[in-house]
């Protein structure tokens, strides 16, 4: 079942209302009930499941069977390799810098990103498909609410080589879209929960993802 997309901005940002983690994910209802397998995702009914199905599934049942978290510092978070046809789960190791002066979480993902290169990031606070804002005040560092999701790849992908990213194409097919820009290279993607501090993903997140996937660079 194909989701229909409105133009990017044609529902204006201070409309979109900041929804708890526990709203539908499809249509923002609330309240909603979790996915039975994974429990990590909310529909407000079976035409809002269904309609998500073909993407929730390539995380579902992985989900339930990951394996344990190695450390209270490691966050979980969804990794889309290039060469793979799907994204999977992971556990990221999240220092803690202790400076008082710039406290923050750095992430380890050289296993995962190659240091031969600066990591690129970007936000998403926003889901212009749903017209969800899932937080604010992360792009400022100042005070925020909600949360965002950040993403991590290698920055000169364009330039650099990178293979045009699979797993991102699979997960956006399976929405039945086409990207609206081509990623390359392996893209991390992690949930923050306050700015510069990481937290756990979940598979509503995953929906979130996929959406700013498939919208980001559309005008």
């Amino acid at each position: 079942m194909n989701r229909v997309i409105p133009p990017y901005g044609q529902k204006g940002y201070l409309e979109s209302k900041l929804a708890p983690d526990d709203s539908c994910v499809i249509c923002n209802k609330h309240p909603a009930n979790t996915c039975k397998q994974c429990q990590s995702i909310w529909y407000c009914s079976k035409t809002c499941q269904k309609s998500d199905w073909p993407s929730h599934k390539l995380l579902c049942k992985p989900f339930t069977n990951q394996e344990p978290r190695p450390s209270p510092d490691h966050k979980r978070a969804i990794l889309f390799p290039a060469d793979e046809e799907k994204p999977r789960l992971i556990w990221v190791f999240c220092e803690r810098n202790s400076d008082p002066w710039e406290i923050s979480d750095h992430m380890h993902t050289e296993d995962y990103i190659p240091a031969d290169t600066p990591p690129g990031y970007a936000r998403a606070d926003y889901n212009p498909i749903t017209n969800r804002r899932l937080g604010s005040g992360f792009s400022t560092q100042r005070l925020n609410d909600g949360y965002t999701i950040l993403f991590q790849f290698r920055d000169g992908f364009s330039i650099d080589g990178s293979a045009i990213n699979q797993s991102v194409l699979t997960a956006i097919g399976r929405s039945g879209q086409t990207p609206g820009y081509i990623w390359c290279g392996p893209v991390i993607a992690i949930r923050e929960p306050e700015a510069n501090f990481c937290g756990d993903v979940n598979l509503g997140d995953f929906r979130h993802i996929i959406d700013f996937l498939i919208t980001y660079n559309r005008s």
